[in-house]
């Protein structure tokens, strides 16, 4: 194989370093994707065409470039890859969410991150043509696709003629990623180039010290999964791509290939994932190791609360390789709850303590005082993985970042020890006869609850703006849970007035795409 020079030099970014270590072994393989393997040299030559074609078209410092190829496509690396070594930064137009979602989003929606983040050009593979074409008429911006005159140029890049990639500058614009939408209409992040290597650097010293190779990703990667993805690439590990989460095909993947150590996952696909094991009789960890999936090594989830018992099921299975995070799209990662804390009763509840390079402090919302160990405010966040603004929000951007730490919005408490609780939204507080009720707290016990699989709490206002208590329950079908036991059970523990007036027990709860409980759905249809 005839490989360019090292013509991504001058960048001096985190690119480069990928790119020279992907070089080192050109022929080994280092992404699988719907049945293919691609080499080093494969991604080498992708981002050496991708970098020609829009270079071409005009792209160059500071500009964003909109990414609109099939779902966890390696293009989705390749382009920012590309697009980073022009000096520019990329958004994602499939989908909003980071859970699993192959849809995509409405054209108007598309349109409007087209219009917000001011993109210069739509890059889109030939599955995605005819969108991006809808896209340049809606938008008023050209489309860009590889054809054979950018493959061809590809060869004169050994002749030195192709120009060197621009230095990388770690605080110009890197990034426009958008938050779930969880808490209202998605938002804009603008995120530096020095946040972003600050999160991979920051997943490398994870890998390093589980000697985590190569990864299994089904989760977006326009979303905190690819600076995983960075980093496995700059350990010299290989990528496996799932367009979504399937508990089978996961499996059957892991067993197959006997190298995979690494993984995201939302909460709720780890709960699939065991009953799925349990429909295949494997429910010990002797099981697991027998069907061939004791390469994982770490399984890091996260999104949504965790039901202690659904996870110390998990725990049964994997043992010590269960990782649970917190973060937010805004501040990075914040808090890990270690696989050797997993083993840990007293600590399900919580999320863990800081990553090393993350604070945490608790404060009052009103006052702005930090609060002591075990009382309950809001969580303050400062880390070098924090967005710069919100896209084009000055007013929001200066409510939620103040002299140097991000408001989170989230509610909780930091014990002696340093793990931290979290109780909810301060937005999603429910006040029942002026008390202030915590969804979260509420879930927690629910889901403490044998046989109670997934829980949903929520406020629901009447005519005169007084605030009820709702709760939707799913149960495992084996098992016989009694409404009266829970509301026994939230009384004893918590107090009467935290009983739900309602509980709707449902066969499955609906689930939004990033994996947790569809509330604005559950208001509409079970108030």
């Amino acid at each position: 194989m005839s490989l360019p020079e090292h013509w991504w030099s001058a960048s001096r970014s985190y690119v480069s370093e990928i790119l020279s270590l992907l070089a080192a072994t050109p022929d080994r393989d280092v992404v699988h994707w719907r049945g293919e393997a691609f080499s080093g040299g494969d991604l080498i030559l992708s981002v050496t065409e991708t970098f020609l074609a829009l270079r071409n078209r005009g792209v160059g410092k500071g500009d964003v470039v909109a990414i609109l190829v099939a779902p966890n496509s390696p293009e989705m690396l390749t382009v920012r890859y590309a697009t980073h070594l022009l000096g520019g930064a990329v958004c994602y137009l499939r989908t909003t969410n980071p859970g699993t979602r192959t849809t995509v989003l409405p054209l108007d929606h598309q349109i409007q991150i087209l219009r917000e983040t001011e993109a210069v050009t739509v890059y889109a593979d030939a599955e995605s043509s005819k969108r991006a074409t809808e896209l340049a008429d809606g938008g008023g911006i050209p489309v860009t696709r590889l054809q054979d005159g950018e493959r061809s140029e590809v060869g004169r890049v050994d002749g030195g003629d192709t120009p060197d990639a621009v230095s990388w500058d770690p605080d110009a614009l890197a990034f426009i990623g958008f938050t779930s939408g969880s808490t209202g209409r998605p938002k804009g992040i603008r995120l530096s180039g020095r946040a972003w290597e600050a999160t991979m650097r920051a997943w490398m010293g994870v890998g390093r010290e589980y000697d985590c190779a190569s990864i299994l990703v089904s989760t977006p990667l326009s979303h905190g999964v690819a600076a995983m993805v960075d980093a496995v690439f700059a350990l010299g590990g290989a990528l496996y791509l799932h367009e979504s989460f399937d508990a089978g095909k996961f499996v059957d993947t892991v067993s197959a290939e006997k190298e995979v150590s690494w993984t995201f996952m939302a909460t709720n696909h780890v709960f699939q994932l065991i009953d799925h094991l349990a429909e295949r009789g494997i429910r010990d960890t002797d099981a697991v190791e027998a069907a061939g999936l004791s390469s994982l090594k770490r399984i890091v989830y996260g999104g949504s609360p965790a039901a202690p018992a659904r996870i110390a099921q998990a725990f049964q299975l994997f043992g010590p390789v269960l990782a649970q995070g917190y973060a937010t799209s805004e501040s990075g990662r914040i808090t890990i709850l270690t696989p050797q804390e997993h083993g840990d009763p007293e600590l399900a509840a919580t999320v863990g303590r800081p990553f090393p390079e993350v604070e945490v402090v608790v404060c009052n919302s009103d006052s702005g005082a930090q609060l002591a160990a075990g009382e309950i405010g809001e969580v303050r966040v400062r880390s070098p993985q924090m967005m710069d603004a919100y896209n084009g929000e000055p007013e929001l951007t200066a409510r939620v970042l103040r002299d140097g730490w991000y408001f989170t919005g989230d509610i909780g408490r930091l014990d002696e020890r340093g793990y931290l609780t979290l109780l909810g939204r301060v937005a999603h507080v429910i006040k029942v006869g002026g008390v202030k009720v915590h969804p979260i707290v509420l879930e927690a016990e629910i889901l403490a609850h044998p046989g109670v699989r997934h829980a949903a709490v929520y406020g629901v206002q009447d005519e005169d703006g007084s605030e009820h208590i709702n709760a939707a329950i799913e149960c495992d079908p084996a098992e016989l849970v009694e409404v009266e036991n829970i509301r026994a059970r939230i009384a004893e523990a918590l107090s009467p007035i935290h009983v739900p007036e309602k509980m709707h027990i449902l066969s499955a709860l609906p689930m939004n795409s990033n994996g947790k409980p569809d509330k604005v759905l559950l208001k509409s249809q079970f108030s």
